[in-house]
C-alpha cells in the first residue's frame, strides 16, 4: 500500500481535552491531519486514507478500546502491520499495549501496565528525561499528566526513545508541589495518602518507547508531547512525525476571549463553568497551574470542569459548519439547561467536600463520606471513566467538536 508520506490521521474518539491539545499543536506546527473516529476505522478509512501515521491522543484506554470494539482494533493492527505508523500518548499509549484481564487492547506488543500498588499513582508536570534519538542524545524537560507507568516484558524487549530521570520545578505528586516536600516528610505524607508519593519511582523508568509490528512500527509515549508552550516536548514531536522542521506549539489561554461563534448557549455555559471554578478556588479547592490546566485538591474532581471548559471553549473559537449549527439547534438548549443544574449542584458538592476534607482526606476513587460519594457518582460517573450528568454534557460537546472539526 502506498502510504502519504506528509499526512497523518488522528483517531478522535475519548479524548476530549487531550484530542483539543493534539489537534491545537498539529495546527499549530503546520502538519496535515485528517481526523477519524471509530466508526470510520471500522469501516476501512484506515485503508482508503493510507495515512503515515494514525495519532491517538491521551484519554481513558478502556474506552476508546470499547468504543472501536474487535473490528476497529483489527482495522488498526492490519494498519499498522502493513507498513503504517502508530503514535500513541498517554491513553493512546496504553491502548496499543498487551490486553488485560477483561480489557482487549491492541496487543502490538506484550508490554503492560504497572500495577496501581508498584507504581506512582498519580503524578504530572515536567520530568527531566534523558533522550536518544536520531538526533543524538540528550536531557529534555517533558511533560507527563496523570500517566500510567510500562510494566516491560523482558523477553521482547523495546528500545527505550526517553526515560525518567528527576522532577522538574512544575512537578506535582497527587496535590503536593514537590519542590515544597521535604526528603524527611515524604514517608509521613505517603502515609497519609495511602499511596506512592515519590517520584524517585520513576527514575530510569521508560517514558516513550518504540517497537516493530509487521511491517510498521508503533510509538508509545507516556509524555504529552502536544503540550502547549513545551519546547523540548514539541521539538521531540516534530522529530517523531518527521517533520523536517522544528516548531513550537503557542500558549493556550482558557480566559482569552476572541470567539469565532456568538453562540449566546455556549457563551452562558463558560461563564457558569468560570463562576464555579471561582467558587471553587475561593474554597482552596481549585486552582489554575497554567493558562490552560486546573489543579485541584486530592479527591476534588477539578479534571472534569477542566474538560468542559475546555470543550466550550474551543466551541466558540471554532467555525460552525451547518451540520454543527443544526446539530447544537437540537441539543444547545438542554446542555445549557443540565450545565446550569450542573454547576447548581456541584457548587454544593464542593462545599460538602471541604468540610469534609477538613477530618478525613477524599481520593479520586471515592470520597471520605459514603453520602458524598453518592453525590459524586451522580453527577460525574464511578472512577475511572466518567458518567452521571457530566458524562451527559461531555458527550453532547464531544459530538459537537467533532462535528465542528472534522470539515
Amino acid at each position: 500500500m502506498n502510504r502519504h508520506p506528509a499526512h497523518l490521521a488522528v483517531l478522535w474518539d475519548e479524548s476530549h481535552l487531550w484530542g483539543l491539545l493534539l489537534h491545537r499543536a498539529l495546527q499549530a506546527l503546520d502538519a496535515p491531519f485528517t481526523l477519524l473516529n471509530a466508526g470510520d476505522v471500522k469501516a476501512g478509512s484506515l485503508r482508503a486514507l493510507a495515512p503515515a501515521t494514525l495519532i491517538v491522543p491521551g484519554g481513558w484506554a478502556r474506552l476508546k478500546s470499547l468504543a472501536l470494539g474487535e473490528d476497529g482494533r483489527s482495522e488498526i493492527r492490519a494498519y499498522v502491520e502493513t507498513g503504517g505508523n502508530y503514535l500513541g500518548f498517554c491513553g493512546g499509549a496504553g491502548l496499543a499495549l498487551g490486553s488485560e484481564r477483561g480489557t482487549p487492547f491492541l496487543d502490538l506488543c506484550s508490554w503492560s501496565r504497572k500495577p496501581a500498588a508498584q507504581r506512582l499513582p498519580n503524578f504530572s508536570g515536567h520530568l527531566r528525561c534523558s533522550v536518544r534519538h536520531e538526533a543524538g542524545s540528550y536531557e529534555a524537560a517533558l511533560p507527563v499528566w496523570w500517566p500510567s507507568q510500562f510494566a516491560p516484558d523482558d523477553t521482547a524487549p523495546l528500545d527505550v526513545v526517553a526515560r525518567y530521570e528527576s522532577p522538574g520545578p512544575d512537578f506535582w505528586s497527587a496535590d503536593l508541589e514537590w519542590s515544597g516536600v521535604a526528603p524527611k516528610e515524604v514517608g509521613q505524607w505517603e502515609e497519609l495518602y495511602g499511596i506512592n508519593l515519590n517520584p524517585e519511582l520513576l527514575r530510569h523508568e521508560p517514558c516513550i518507547v518504540r517497537g516493530r509490528y509487521g511491517r510498521g512500527s508503533f510509538t508509545l509515549s507516556y509524555a504529552h508531547l502536544e503540550t502547549p508552550d513545551s519546547p523540548d516536548a514539541n521539538a521531540l514531536l516534530c522529530r517523531l512525525l518527521g517533520l523536517g522542521r522544528s516548531g513550537q506549539v503557542p500558549a493556550w489561554d482558557l480566559a482569552r476571549e476572541e470567539p469565532r461563534w456568538a453562540d449566546e448557549p455556549l457563551r452562558a455555559m463558560q461563564a457558569a463553568l468560570l463562576d464555579l471554578i471561582g467558587f471553587g478556588q475561593s474554597h482552596f479547592l481549585l486552582f489554575w497551574r497554567t493558562p490552560w490546566l486546573l489543579g485541584w485538591r486530592r479527591g476534588v474532581p477539578g479534571s472534569p470542569l477542566n474538560f468542559l471548559l475546555a470543550m466550550i471553549w474551543q466551541a466558540r473559537h471554532a467555525g460552525a459548519p451547518p451540520a454543527a449549527r443544526d446539530y447544537w439547534a437540537r441539543h444547545g438548549g438542554q446542555c445549557l439547561s443540565q450545565c446550569r443544574e450542573f454547576c447548581t449542584r456541584v457548587r454544593k458538592y464542593l462545599l460538602q467536600e471541604r468540610r469534609i476534607l477538613a477530618t478525613a482526606p477524599s481520593s479520586p476513587e471515592s470520597s471520605a463520606s459514603p453520602s458524598l460519594q453518592r453525590s459524586k457518582q451522580e453527577l460525574f460517573g464511578k472512577f475511572p471513566g466518567y458518567g452521571g450528568l457530566y458524562g451527559d454534557i461531555l458527550r453532547t460537546l464531544d459530538e459537537l467538536l467533532w462535528l465542528q472539526l472534522k470539515p
